[in-house]
């Protein structure tokens, strides 16, 4: 934070937040090159993905690590963090998670799944925080907001010696990790689909 940009890169996530987070995520992932492979059709993609990321965001909460970027009027991006040691889906919420996701997917569970089945095999065993997902509002993409979004729990697991985890499914994304310490340590390939690309940083030394 400085004196020409004062708002702080993130702050925590509110009751209040919920709805417009959801929107960001929707928005954001529409064409996403993974979740298109899941749900070929863009309408409905538009119709599903709403409750999809309900679901998501709901779930994370019990994390208390959903963060969002804040600007001078609006919230413009949402990062959703599971803590080292963590599940993303919390065991005692993953039954009604699961039937949440089959109600929002309908004839798409076949692929859903099998994306989510794959990701959860390549996650690594060592502690991380691990990244589910992280969304810039559409109309103010590209001006260093998803930078923002990210730098809060990276500054904090650096300070505290924590690694963080990742899948990029796009090649805009693995860019941006990239450039705030993230390496390729994998690839997740999906039948006939993209290919996501499992990403690991380890914790920068904190400068004294």
């Amino acid at each position: 934070m400085t004196l020409l940009d004062p708002h702080p890169p993130t702050r925590p996530a509110r009751s209040t937040d919920r709805d417009v987070a959801v929107r960001i995520l929707s928005e954001a992932f529409a064409h996403d090159p993974v979740i298109s492979w899941m749900v070929p059709d863009a309408a409905d993609r538009r119709q599903m993905l709403p409750s999809v990321f309900e679901l998501f965001v709901d779930a994370f909460a019990r994390h208390d690590e959903t963060h969002v970027v804040p600007t001078a009027d609006v919230v413009a991006g949402v990062a959703l963090w599971a803590p080292p040691g963590t599940e993303p889906i919390h065991p005692d919420d993953e039954t009604a998670f699961a039937a949440g996701l089959v109600d929002a997917v309908g004839p798409h569970m076949g692929r859903v799944g099998t994306v989510m089945e794959l990701l959860a095999g390549s996650h690594p065993d060592e502690p991380a925080w691990y990244l589910q997902f992280l969304a810039v509002d559409p109309v103010v993409q590209g001006l260093g907001l998803g930078s923002r979004a990210l730098r809060g729990v990276l500054e904090r697991g650096d300070a505290a010696g924590e690694a963080a985890y990742l899948e990029a499914t796009s090649e805009r994304n693995r860019a941006l990790y990239r450039r705030h310490g993230f390496r390729d340590v994998g690839q997740v390939a999906l039948p006939d689909g993209p290919t996501l690309h499992a990403m690991w940083r380890d914790p920068a030394p904190v400068r004294s």
